[in-house]
């Protein structure tokens, strides 16, 4: 019967965890992003007959510009996708394949993922899968032991002519590709086939108000 700890008051979200008993079974944050790229790399790989291929054939013949190019695939998948989210027999962890997302017109943040990447890799641009998570709780994610479970979404992350980009598949249309991710991010883990540690996203400030609000008397 332990006595109750107060956090300190005003201090980071990350001093709010009390108590806490952790376990995995991954020895590092690089060994969870290596188990999990093969799996996006595999659900990302369109089949031969793919009738998303004409789709990308068709976004390409009307856009040049590399940046126009993913903003279509984007808009694409945020309009002609219902975001559904799928959790049964290992669906809130392994992707749905990128051609069973189309056909069904329907996924979560993970399916749409790979509907994109796919997308995106017949338009020759280079993107990636990156985990995050999505309700800001992510300060001192980098003093915990490496738990899937602290992440709840997917992002793509593309490089085009120089310039990162971020793009959310499971937001409206009006989320173009950005700078910078839409959600409140300080942590992201990235997963290319060989593995990555977790990396930092440095603190800018806001470009954009959180809530804008209109007052009548």
């Amino acid at each position: 019967n332990p006595p109750t700890v107060s956090p300190p008051k005003d201090a980071p979200v990350r001093y709010r965890w009390q108590r806490t008993l952790e376990f995995t079974d991954f020895a590092a944050w690089s060994d969870v992003s290596a188990h999990f790229a093969p799996l996006y790399r595999s659900a990302a790989t369109l089949a031969d007959d793919s009738v998303l291929k004409r789709e990308a054939e068709r976004i390409a013949t009307a856009h040049a510009d590399p940046l126009a190019r993913a903003s279509a695939a984007l808009k694409l998948v945020q309009q002609d996708v219902r975001y559904i989210y799928v959790g049964l027999n290992g669906g809130n962890l392994t992707p749905a394949s990128a051609d069973e997302t189309w056909r069904r017109r329907y996924g979560d943040c993970k399916g749409k993922t790979t509907l994109l990447l796919a997308l995106l890799a017949e338009l020759g641009v280079d993107a990636e899968p990156v985990l995050v998570n999505s309700i800001g709780i992510d300060d001192g994610l980098d003093q915990r032991l490496p738990v899937p479970q602290y992440f709840d979404h997917v992002l793509v992350r593309a490089r085009i002519d120089g310039t990162t980009y971020w793009l959310d598949g499971t937001l409206r249309s009006v989320a173009a590709p950005s700078p910078r991710p839409v959600l409140p991010v300080r942590w992201v883990l990235p997963l290319p086939l060989g593995g990555s540690d977790l990396q930092k996203l440095d603190w800018q400030p806001a470009t954009t108000p959180d809530e804008i609000n209109l007052m009548e008397v």
